[in-house]
């Protein structure tokens, strides 16, 4: 699913909004609509583990249902290289 995201250039200080749906890709390629500069958007600093707690008996254990994103309002942009 499409969702609107912020961006921050790396080029120019502005920011700006595109539709951009998130999948497993560790980096996003966006372009910067007022000075055209492609940048690169890393998610691996914005995912972290989500764990669960499992009660079985006497013991509880947590156990890891994958990664989940947490992205914040204004992403930055790094150089395409």
């Amino acid at each position: 699913m499409k969702k609107r995201f912020q961006f921050k250039c790396w080029n120019c200080p502005r920011t700006y909004t595109l539709f951009r749906e998130i999948t497993d890709e560790q980096e996003l390629i966006v372009a910067c609509p007022y000075c055209t500069a492609e940048g690169v958007v890393k998610l691996d600093p914005f995912r972290k583990k989500k764990p669960i707690s499992l009660v079985r008996g006497e013991q509880t254990a947590e156990a890891s249902l994958g990664d989940e994103l947490q992205l914040p309002d204004i992403l930055p942009t790094q150089k395409r290289e």
